[in-house]
C-alpha cells in the first residue's frame, strides 16, 4: 500500500510540476508579447517610431533619384508623429482587430503641394508624376510594415489568446486539485507535503534554466535580422527581455524550492530530538 501511495505521489508532483511551468511561462508572455501596451513600451524604449521615420525619410531619398525630380519635393511631406500614429494603429490591428487602414493623404496632399510650388507637373509628364506619387505611398506602407495580413495575424493571435485563456483555466483546476491530494496523502506528515511542494518546484526550476541555458548558448538572439535593422533591434530587445523574465522566474522558484526543502530538513533533523526529550520527561 505504501508502495502504491508513493506511486501516487510521483505522479501528482510530476503533475504539479508541469502547471508550475505552465503557468508561469504562460504568465511571462501574457504580460509581455501578447500585450500591446508592452509592445508599445518597448517600441518607445528602442526608439523605433524615429528609427523608422528616418528610414522612411531616407527611402523617399532613395526613391526619389530613381525618377530624377529634385530633393525639395520630399520636403515635409511626412512627419515623425504619422509615423509613431501608423504603427500604433497597426498594432491595434493586430492585437485588437480593428482593421484600420493606413491613410497617405496627407502625405499625397503635402507631395502634390510641394510638386505644384516647383511647377514641374506638365501635360506630358503628368501620368509620370502621378505615378511617382503613388509609389511614394506604396514605399511608405510598405517601410512601416503595413500589409493586408494584419487581419489575418488578428485573427491567429485571438485565437492563439482564447487557447491559453482555456488551457489555463484547465490548468489551474488541476494544480489545485494535485495540491489538494498532496495535503490528503500528507494529513498525518505536513514535512512531507513541504518536501513533496518543494520537488515539483525544484523540477520546474532546473527545467527553466535549464532551457534558459541551451537556447541562450545555442541560438544567437542579438544575430536575428528581421525586415530591416531598427525593428530588428526591437524583436532583439523584446526576445532578450523575455528570455530575462524566464530566467527570473526560474531563479525565484529555485529559491522557493531550497527554502521549503531545507524547512523540511529541519523539521526531520528536530523530530529525533523532540522525540528523545519527550521521552527523557517522562
Amino acid at each position: 500500500m505504501k508502495v502504491l501511495i508513493n506511486i501516487i505521489k510521483i505522479i501528482i508532483i510530476a503533475i504539479l510540476t508541469i502547471c508550475i511551468l505552465f503557468l508561469g511561462i504562460r504568465n511571462i508572455f501574457s504580460s509581455t508579447i501578447l500585450d500591446q501596451s508592452y509592445i508599445t513600451s518597448k517600441l518607445e524604449e528602442t526608439n523605433l517610431y524615429h528609427e523608422t521615420y528616418e528610414l522612411v525619410k531616407s527611402n523617399f531619398e532613395n526613391y526619389i533619384y530613381q525618377s530624377g525630380l529634385d530633393e525639395i519635393v520630399l520636403e515635409d511631406i511626412c512627419t515623425e508623429e504619422k509615423v509613431k500614429n501608423d504603427l500604433n494603429t497597426i498594432l491595434s490591428n493586430i492585437y485588437q482587430g480593428t482593421d484600420v487602414k493606413i491613410d497617405t493623404t496627407e502625405i499625397v496632399d503635402n507631395l502634390n503641394k510641394n510638386i505644384d510650388e516647383l511647377d514641374i507637373k506638365t501635360s506630358s509628364n503628368a501620368k509620370a508624376i502621378d505615378q511617382f506619387v503613388q509609389h511614394i505611398c506604396d514605399e511608405y506602407t510598405d517601410t512601416i510594415l503595413h500589409t493586408k495580413y494584419e487581419t489575418s495575424i488578428n485573427e491567429m493571435y485571438s485565437k492563439a489568446v482564447d487557447l491559453l485563456e482555456k488551457i489555463n483555466k484547465i490548468v489551474l483546476i488541476v494544480a489545485l486539485v494535485s495540491a489538494i491530494l498532496l495535503i490528503i496523502l500528507n494529513i498525518k506528515n505536513i514535512s512531507k507535503l513541504i518536501q513533496n511542494l518543494g520537488t515539483a518546484l525544484l523540477a520546474s526550476s532546473v527545467f527553466v534554466l535549464v532551457a534558459h541555458n541551451i537556447v541562450t548558448t545555442k541560438v544567437y538572439v542579438e544575430d536575428i535580422k528581421v525586415f530591416n535593422d531598427a525593428f530588428s533591434n526591437t524583436l532583439v530587445t523584446i526576445l532578450k527581455d523575455v528570455l530575462q523574465k524566464i530566467q527570473s522566474f526560474g531563479i525565484v522558484t529555485l529559491v522557493i524550492a531550497i527554502v521549503l526543502i531545507i524547512v523540511y530538513a529541519i523539521i526531520v533533523f528536530c523530530k529525533p530530538a523532540n522525540a528523545k526529550h519527550i521521552a527523557e520527561e517522562e
